[in-house]
């Protein structure tokens, strides 16, 4: 692939310039405290041969001359570079140096703004590791594009493969620790209406996938394994198709348990006697997914057997010791 080169913009530079000035300020009234200026420099003997205010001018004038010199060529010879497989930090002037980090371990990419970021148009990128740390790349210009950029290099080279096996594969294996059926989306087949019910019970079972080993859901099949379709979610979409059907899933995900398990779940569709189905393939997540219920209480699921068996407060914090350690 050809390589992304990312470079973080001129606030940064200006930010670290600002801070400098003030830590700089701070040492020198605090160096004031312990002694004259003028009586060290003349301890030196520097007074001899320039008048302590023209000296005092030109020392200070030195002093910031360098350090932000030092501060501009560090910020202008740092940019992330995007491989096929890496993503590397490198900077350095004389001295080189590059951090590279796989992107087989980035599980999220986020976008935030500050009141700045909003007027110039630029954001910061966070890349989240799948051991919890962050690379930040700060003050990006054009951020659109180059999270849509990560996010594809992310899917088309690194991402888990949709699992080979076909949908009557998963028809004949039956509900078990890996795989379970569930009729619709966001239709309640009783009532005859959308249910919100419905849609937190797809979520739960996504969620045990992620806080155990993941998993296949199928979407348009009944407890028996029969494929009954997906043509009444469909009819409750605003977008009455796959895409609809997906983004509308996609969005439960993200307002249920987060925008970072978003990259956990892959979705395909198939046909079986002319019925569609879709099949949800659930990756293990890197850390612990809770849904958030509509009081705004944090619930945590966990995949048993083939059922999703709830976890207490305490019996989470258990297995969250043991599972990600």
């Amino acid at each position: 692939m050809k390589r992304i080169i990312i470079k973080e913009g001129p606030v940064v530079f200006l930010r670290n310039v600002l801070v400098m000035e003030i830590l700089a300020t701070a040492i020198f009234i605090a160096i004031s405290f312990l002694t004259n200026y003028e009586e060290l420099l003349d301890t030196i003997g520097l007074t001899h041969f320039v008048h302590y205010n023209d000296l005092l001018i030109i020392t200070f004038s030195l002093f910031q001359l360098f350090y932000i010199l030092g501060l501009f060529f560090d910020w202008y010879m740092k940019f992330f570079e995007i491989r096929e497989r890496e993503i590397v930090r490198r900077s350095g002037l004389l001295f080189k140096r590059a951090k590279s980090v796989s992107l087989l371990h980035i599980v999220a990419v986020e976008v935030t703004q500050s009141p700045i970021d909003r007027i110039m148009r630029h954001a910061t990128l966070i890349l989240e590791h799948d051991n919890g740390r962050t690379t930040r790349i700060q003050n990006v210009a054009g951020y659109e594009d180059y999270v849509e950029m990560i996010k594809q290099t992310i899917d088309n080279t690194l991402k888990k493969p949709m699992h080979a096996k076909s949908l009557q594969m998963f028809l004949k294996e039956g509900e078990g620790l890996f795989l379970e059926y569930k009729q619709t989306l966001r239709y309640d087949l009783r009532r005859q209406c959308t249910s919100k019910d419905v849609e937190r019970a797809v979520i739960k079972t996504i969620a045990g996938f992620m806080n155990a080993d993941g998993g296949t859901l199928i979407i348009g099949a009944d407890d028996e394994g029969k494929v009954t379709g997906l043509k009444n979610d469909y009819e409750t979409l605003a977008k009455k198709n796959r895409d609809g059907f997906e983004n509308h899933l996609n969005m439960l995900v993200k307002t249920m348990l987060g925008i970072k398990f978003a990259n956990y779940i892959h979705c395909r569709f198939d046909y079986f006697d002319d019925n569609e189905a879709c099949v949800v393939s659930v990756d293990p997540s890197h850390k612990p997914a809770y849904i958030h219920n509509s009081e705004g209480k944090e619930e945590f699921f966990v995949r048993m057997g083939n059922s999703t068996q709830p976890f207490s407060m305490s019996e989470a914090e258990e297995y969250i010791k043991t599972r990600w350690k």
